[in-house]
């Protein structure tokens, strides 16, 4: 295509040449001329047409990439398998109706893998780049190859023998299967990873296993390129990485300067507006850290809800602004809504928690530095100048409710288009039971403690003007940490109370139905990686199964969520715990919300090391 193309467009330019020349010369074009310009036309008909025709050459929607890395020794492997569609202005050699040529495919296979796959590594070790790894082994996989499902199989399928040629691959559905050697130096280096997949396709979701050395996995599972990333992260890194987000995420939120700047307009004073800061930050830090430890709805319309809470607060802040601030009590709002920001703040955070390594402590606090640290900054930057404006205003009333007025308005719009978004999800009320009494004490619990946090914060802030106040962060920190312990207990009884899903939830026939309704929407959307071993693991484990069906029922199929019948969405919840190692039973689920409450998700995967089912082609997506 792109050697038709130059070609085209030289015969062009060379008609286009002729005809100037005949222009400038003074003579008369003639036959010739007419003929040129005939040509000329068509030549630029087909220009217009090549997009039409180029357009098979466009990058995918979706590309999920799938890679284990391990360190043995002096030597690292890589092994990757990717789409062979995703690999653009590569001329595959194709036979028959569009098939992958086999016989004729290593070399153009190994040229595609230098590309599109070795030279988007770079492995440092102890911070120093490595060469480009060694193309160990190439191979092209069926769709429904299962050898990626563990580190063990990916190099049995990579080391062992090759399809036969006369295997039948559309080459659009080809995968290829690549593996990566790089060489370390002596010793025991830091490591670190740079995979820059993102350009496969419009949204490259990459899976990498990171293979310990007795065996273990960690799983990264991002969009996009996460640029250089460590395989065993230090505490350090993670504090460094995590404070910049902290700090970045703060100033990416526009409602969340909106929300500060709404408090201090009318404050010009530095000790109410301390007190005002450090109530907004005990209160996003009580909520951000519970949320992170697991103390916070896991439902599917709560990050929703939270987001309308927010324009909500904006709202409420900048009317009381026009209205008249009570300045004295405003740290009270500070903290009521500093409650709502914190499980904002946890839901930027959920997703990048992964990257942290064993340093989940570590992480958390230096998020939320790195939040201090940039309202800090937008404070110093807002309060001077704010004050600066209004001494060079008279009517700083007017101004006041001036600004006030049009952030209400910015906010106004937020809170109507976010509360249309959680209307679409569907709200059920738990079911009566022990799972139930178990979280209702363990809200109360949260509820009297952070009563307790804000009678501190009331007594500081009452004395604030006096020395003496500056002793009763300990107790708040003392606190804090009490209502971590006590939450605990609870948790696990709630736990205990449930049902698991090993215990056979599901009918083997429910299992099989949920297999036909999945192969038959499938659009290429989401790989069954994502709904099975560890990536399934990593997000459902010990969560009530009716997560998951809300999660299925809401958002299934893609192109028209919500349109099968609620039989078919819990035959799909029955298949996919069967992918996931969890045995049928005798008895049918049910879509009746009290029954799905009470069942915790258990894979058999990460308590046992079993892995999942494997009656479901790789190759296979549901949407």
């Amino acid at each position: 295509m792109a050697n038709e193309l130059t070609r085209l467009t030289s015969s062009v330019q060379r008609i286009v040449r002729d005809r100037l020349s005949d222009r400038a010369s003074g003579g008369s074009p003639g036959a010739r001329g007419w003929l040129q310009g005939a040509l000329l036309g068509a030549a630029v008909a087909m220009l217009l047409l090549l997009p039409s025709v180029a357009h098979a050459h466009e990058p995918p929607l979706r590309v999920a990439v799938q890679s284990y890395i391990r360190a043995d020794g002096q030597t690292l492997r890589m092994l990757v398998r990717v789409p062979v569609e995703s690999m653009r202005d590569v001329e595959f050699p194709l036979r028959g109706a569009g098939y992958l040529d086999l016989a004729r495919a290593d070399s153009t296979l190994r040229d595609a893998a230098k590309l599109w796959v070795a030279d988007a590594v770079t492995i440092y070790a102890n911070g120093s780049a490595l060469p480009t790894g060694i193309i160990s082994a190439v191979r092209a996989s069926l769709p429904s190859d299962q050898g990626f499902e563990s580190y063990a199989a990916a190099v049995a399928t990579l080391t062992g023998a090759r399809l036969p040629t006369t295997v039948d691959i559309p080459v659009q559905q080809a995968m290829l299967d690549v593996l990566l050697t790089f060489s370390l130096p002596v010793g025991n280096p830091s490591l670190a990873i740079d995979a820059r997949f993102a350009h496969l396709g419009i949204r490259t979701s990459t899976v990498l296993r990171v293979v310990q050395s007795d065996g273990t996995e960690r799983p990264f599972l991002y969009d996009g390129d996460q640029g250089v990333m460590p395989l065993e992260p230090g505490w350090w890194h993670a504090a460094s990485h995590f404070a910049r987000m902290g700090f970045t995420h703060l100033f990416g939120g526009l409602d969340h300067l909106l929300f500060l700047l709404c408090l201090i307009i009318p404050i010009r004073r530095i000790r109410p507006l301390v007190g005002i800061v450090t109530a907004f930050a005990i209160a996003h830090s009580l909520t951000l850290a519970a949320s992170a430890l697991g103390y916070a709805p896991t439902a599917l319309w709560f990050p929703p809800l939270v987001e309308l809470l927010i324009a909500v607060s904006i709202v409420y802040l900048a009317i009381e602004n026009i209205l008249g601030a009570n300045v004295q009590r405003r740290w009270v709002m500070a903290f009521a809504f500093g409650l709502v920001h914190g499980f904002a703040f946890s839901n930027a955070l959920a997703g990048s928690l992964q990257f942290a390594g064993g340093h989940l402590i570590t992480a958390l606090a230096a998020f939320n530095l790195g939040i201090e640290a940039a309202q800090l900054l937008a404070l110093a930057v807002a309060v001077p100048l704010i004050a600066a404006l209004f001494r060079r205003i008279a009517a700083e009333r007017a101004a006041v409710v001036v600004a006030s007025a049009l952030v209400a308005h910015m906010s106004w719009h937020w809170m109507l288009d976010r509360y249309a978004v959680l209307r679409q999800y569907r709200f059920t009320w738990p079911a009566l039971d022990a799972a139930f009494a178990m979280g209702a004490m363990q809200v109360t619990m949260g509820v009297l403690i952070t009563g307790g946090i804000l009678w501190v914060v009331s007594g500081v802030m009452t004395r604030l003007t006096a020395p003496a106040a500056r002793g009763s962060a300990p107790t708040v920190v003392l606190l804090f940490g009490v209502s971590m312990l006590a939450l605990s207990p609870t948790t696990a009884s709630a736990q205990s109370a449930s049902i698991s899903t090993m215990s056979g939830v599901y009918s083997a026939e429910q299992a099989v139905k949920g297999r036909e309704v999945f192969m038959g929407s499938c659009t290429g959307c989401h790989t069954v990686a994502s709904h099975s071993g560890s990536v399934f693991a990593a997000r459902w484990m010990r969560k009530p199964l009716s997560d998951f069906y809300e999660y299925v029922s809401h958002l299934m199929p893609k192109s028209a969520p919500g349109t099968l019948s609620e039989d078919e969405y819990v035959w799909v919840t029955a298949y996919v715990l069967k992918l996931n190692g969890m045995p049928a039973g005798t008895r049918e689920l049910s879509a009746e919300p009290t029954v799905l409450q009470r069942i915790r998700i258990d894979s058999s995967q990460t308590s046992t090391n079993s892995k999942p089912a494997r009656d479901v082609p790789q190759g296979a997506r549901i949407r």
